[in-house]
């Protein structure tokens, strides 16, 4: 299990990378954390139909093995809050 400062600092460091690299498209914010699970919100002009807000919640998985390698973010679910926003819930599992 990854300890709550460890996960926190990757998490961290995932949105600041997440948003460099994805901005004004999508940026995205922590809601919640847990060494179990992580909740993040994603906002931007998304194409529902064409299938971006799949991509971008990948995307923020993919960029958190940027700073941990014992750890991933499996998605669990996805849910439209706003016409331009979701969250994302991931649980956190370790390799």
């Amino acid at each position: 299990m990854i300890s709550q400062p460890d996960l926190e600092a990757a998490l961290k460091k995932t949105v600041l990378l997440y948003n460099r690299l994805n901005s004004p498209q999508a940026v995205t914010k922590l809601v919640n954390f847990s060494p179990e699970m992580v909740i993040v919100s994603f906002a931007g002009p998304f194409c529902y139909e064409c299938g971006d807000v799949q991509k971008y919640v990948d995307g923020f998985a993919k960029d958190f093995k940027v700073f941990v390698d014992y750890a991933e973010l499996v998605q669990r679910k996805t849910r439209e809050t706003t016409p331009h926003s979701v969250e994302a819930t991931y649980i956190v599992k370790t390799r």
